[in-house]
């Protein structure tokens, strides 16, 4: 499989193809979650160069299942959420898209990226990923354990707007990540902010990255 570096500056910014259908990963699924900071002018062609990792991933070693990419509402940030077997299947995946060598190109592609294995943990509404959907989605990453993070379940399934939500989080118990599905942007604010979201995850940027309004760009099922 080729390294990320080495795609990502055989492509274009244009010739990315979005869409896809509808992708949801099944309960207890391992999901490799990649997380690439990129420059905006650059940002269309990390797109591009993850649909073809991704795409020979699904017949290498490391034996990928479905796939989605999204895309930061301020092109900054390529996230790639790709279902894989468990940990020799992220280990084959971690060799393949080697992270020294995107660094080594930085300068024409990502300023800083992270690769790490999470599991589906608990979910609740209308989880598919749908690049089609007007919808909208954010992306939030935080250093919590799952077990704490996973009761935001119920209480997120009460709010304005709210259409669905995965969390997901490692092994070690270092890590959490919560994709948020709601009607609108604005709502998934308004519920971020609440005493019943603060209260289980902390104010918004205090235990990670701050959420971030996220577009679902390409699916592979």
């Amino acid at each position: 499989m080729p390294r990320p570096h080495e795609d990502l500056q055989k492509h274009t910014l244009v010739d990315h193809k979005s869409g896809g259908s509808l992708v949801s990963f099944p309960a207890g699924a391992w999901c490799a979650i990649d997380v690439s900071n990129v420059t905006a002018a650059r940002v269309d062609a990390g797109l591009s160069s993850y649909e073809t990792l991704i795409e020979k991933a699904r017949t290498s070693a490391a034996k990928a299942g479905k796939a989605a990419i999204l895309r930061s509402d301020n092109n900054r940030r390529v996230i790639v959420l790709l279902q894989i077997n468990g940990h020799d299947a992220f280990r084959h995946l971690s060799a393949a898209w080697d992270d020294h060598h995107l660094k080594a190109e930085r300068h024409a592609v990502a300023e800083s990226r992270s690769l790490v294995l999470y599991r589906l943990t608990a979910s609740a509404g209308d989880v598919f990923l749908d690049p089609d959907t007007k919808d909208a989605y954010a992306y939030e990453h935080l250093a919590r354990d799952v077990e704490s993070v996973r009761n935001l379940a119920g209480p997120v399934a009460s709010a304005q707007g709210f259409r669905g939500v995965s969390i997901f989080g490692t092994d070690d118990a270092s890590a959490s990540v919560i994709l948020y599905r709601f009607e609108h942007a604005a709502d998934i604010v308004t519920f971020r902010e609440t005493q019943a979201a603060e209260g289980i995850l902390g104010a918004s940027g205090s235990g990670g990255d701050a959420f971030q309004p996220v577009r679902v760009v390409k699916t592979f099922d």
